[in-house]
């Protein structure tokens, strides 16, 4: 009898700590992905905002060069397209240039990684790790189910004999 107390005191023991390292690896998949997420939103924006820049830019130029155009009909207008022609090419380069000037400084300030490819590889750890961890509590849960079915299946034997010895009819 005692031996099986101590063994469940051990059992019990297994089965908290597995419950502290799933919920660590758990957390650990929730902030990555948060971060990921979080850094992706800000980048994009960012983007967006750069963006606008640039096309207000460009159309301001643009409407420069339409007015000098127009106005005077001199190459000064040339000058005005050149300049929105130089902000236009920007648009390209900040769109080829958006992960590594928005999103991994982003990355790099929220989690400590390199850049974001370093997050997706510690996402994809830190997912490992978690499904490590579920498998074992599933293990621990069916254990403690089989504990519950055992101990309820022996306290309605328990009682169904004391019930035959103290009312029979």
């Amino acid at each position: 009898m005692e031996e099986n107390k101590k063994e469940l005191q051990d059992k019990k023991e297994e089965i908290l700590s597995e419950v502290e390292s799933f919920v660590k690896a758990e957390y650990e998949v929730a902030r990555l992905q948060v971060i990921d997420s979080a850094s992706r939103v800000v980048g994009a924006l960012l983007l967006t905002i750069c963006l606008i820049l640039v096309a207000f830019a460009v159309l301001s130029f643009c409407a420069a060069a339409a007015v000098f155009a127009l106005a005077q009909c001199m190459p000064a207008w040339a000058a005005c397209l050149i300049i929105g022609a130089i902000y236009l090419l920007l648009i390209p380069l900040l769109l080829l240039g958006s992960k590594s000037m928005f999103v991994d400084p982003i990355v790099t300030k929220l989690s400590g990684l390199k850049d974001s490819n370093a997050l997706q590889m510690e996402t994809l750890r830190a997912e490992g790790r978690a499904a490590v961890h579920r498998e074992r509590m599933s293990s621990h849960i069916r254990f403690a189910q089989t504990l519950y079915n055992y101990y309820t299946h022996l306290a309605q034997s328990l009682w169904h004999t004391l019930r035959d010895i103290f009312f029979k009819k």
